[in-house]
C-alpha cells in the first residue's frame, strides 16, 4: 500500500526521531521488558504489565514498570508506587499508572517520560518493565514484547494521520516475543501476516479474564452479579465497544452507555448526569471501567457514588512458557550501564 503525503511527512519524522534516540541509547542495570503495540489505542499493554510485574514477584524479582503516564500533569518523575498503593494522584501521574500502583503489591511504579532517568531512581529493582515501550528507542531493552490485538490487529492499513498505525506494520520483525490478544481461538491469517514479518519471534495467545466487581469504596462483588440484571454503563477509553460486549457477554442487559474521551477526566456534574440516565432507564447497577474508577475515587463526592461498580479484569497468557522465555535471563547477569546520564 503507497503512503499518502500525509503518512510519509510522518514516516519521515518518525525515522528521523528513530535514528536520534538510537544515537544515544542507554542502559539500566537490570533485566528490561518492554510492552507494546503497532497501532493507536487498547491493544491491552497495561493488562498484560500488571501480568507481567505479579509474574516477576512470584519469582522472586523486584519489578518496577516504567511508564510515561499519559495526561499525567506532574512534572519530571513522579514515584506513582514503592510497591503499597498509589503514592500518587492519577491527576499527577495518569489514570493507567495509578491503576498498576493500586493493582498491584510489591510493585514499583514511575512515571517519567524518560524511562532511563526513571529507572535510576529505582536502581534497588532487578526488572524494569516499559509500559508502552515498543516505540520508546532511548533504553536497550533485553526483550520486545509486541501485542497484535486479534480483532482489529493493524486497522486500515495506513500510518498516522490516515490510520491508527503508529510504524509500519514491517517494524513487528524487532519483536521477540509476540502475544496475540482478544482471540477466541487461533488465528492462522493473522498468524501468516505477523511470520511474513517476523519468523522467528515465539507467538502466544492471551484473553481476557474477568475478576469481579469493585465499588468506588472497595466493595467486591462476583462477576455473577450481573446476569439478567439492567445495566447503565459509562466509559472513557480508546475501545467502548468492547466494554459494552464485554458486560453482555457476562449476562448484564445494558440499558444504555454514555462514551467520554479516552482518559476523561470527571466532574461531579458527569456522575449526577450519569445517575439520572441510569434511573431514566430504570437500570438496577451502574458499571464502569477500572480506568474511569481510578479518577472517581478521587473526586470530593465520591462517597455519594457508592453503588457505582468497576469491572476487574486480568489479561491470561495461555501458555506458561511465555514468563518462562521473557524472564529466562532475569535475575542471573550483572549489567553495566552505558556512560552518560539521563536525557531528554
Amino acid at each position: 500500500m503507497q503512503m499518502t503525503p500525509l503518512e510519509y511527512l510522518y514516516y519521515i519524522g518518525y525515522t528521523l526521531h528513530k535514528k536520534y534516540r538510537l544515537s544515544a541509547r542507554k542502559r539500566l542495570d537490570g533485566w528490561v521488558l518492554s510492552i507494546g503495540n503497532l497501532t493507536l489505542g487498547g491493544t491491552g499493554k497495561t493488562p498484560a504489565a500488571i501480568a507481567v510485574a505479579r509474574e516477576a514477584v512470584k519469582r522472586n524479582l523486584r519489578p518496577c514498570i516504567l511508564t510515561r503516564g499519559y495526561k499525567g500533569h506532574g512534572s519530571g518523575a513522579v514515584i506513582v508506587s514503592k510497591g503499597g498503593g498509589p503514592l500518587a494522584s492519577w491527576d499527577e501521574a495518569g489514570d493507567e499508572a495509578v491503576l498498576m500502583a493500586e493493582r498491584l503489591k510489591d510493585v514499583w511504579v514511575i512515571k517519567d517520560p524518560n524511562r532511563y532517568r526513571g529507572g535510576l531512581i529505582a536502581s534497588s529493582r532487578d526488572v524494569f518493565i516499559l509500559d508502552d515501550g515498543f516505540q520508546h528507542w532511548r533504553l536497550h531493552r533485553d526483550v520486545d514484547i509486541l501485542i497484535v490485538d486479534a480483532t482489529d490487529p493493524f486497522g486500515n492499513g495506513r500510518m498516522i494521520p490516515m490510520g491508527r498505525l503508529r510504524e509500519p506494520v514491517s517494524e513487528m520483525r524487532r519483536a521477540d516475543v509476540i502475544i496475540i490478544n482478544k482471540a477466541r481461538g487461533e488465528e492462522p491469517d493473522l498468524e501468516r501476516t505477523i511470520r511474513r514479518h517476523n519468523t522467528r519471534a515465539p507467538l502466544f495467545y492471551a484473553d481476557y479474564r474477568v475478576d469481579g466487581l469493585t465499588s468506588i469504596d472497595g466493595k467486591t462483588l462476583s462477576a455473577d452479579t450481573l446476569r439478567d440484571r439492567r445495566v447503565f454503563a459509562f466509559s472513557g477509553i480508546g475501545n467502548p465497544g468492547e466494554f459494552i460486549a464485554g458486560l453482555s457477554g457476562l449476562g448484564a442487559s445494558v440499558t444504555g452507555h454514555k462514551a467520554f474521551r479516552d482518559h476523561h477526566c470527571y466532574r461531579d456534574k458527569d456522575l449526577q448526569r450519569i445517575t439520572r440516565k441510569a434511573l431514566d432507564g430504570r437500570a438496577e447497577m451502574i458499571v464502569t471501567t477500572e480506568k474511569d474508577m481510578v479518577k472517581l475515587r478521587e473526586l470530593k463526592t465520591a462517597g455519594e457514588f457508592r453503588d457505582i461498580f468497576a469491572l476487574k479484569i486480568s489479561l491470561q497468557v495461555k501458555s506458561a512458557e511465555f514468563y518462562d522465555i521473557i524472564f529466562e535471563g532475569a535475575g542471573r547477569e550483572e549489567r553495566t550501564r552505558a556512560p552518560g546520564g539521563p536525557s531528554e
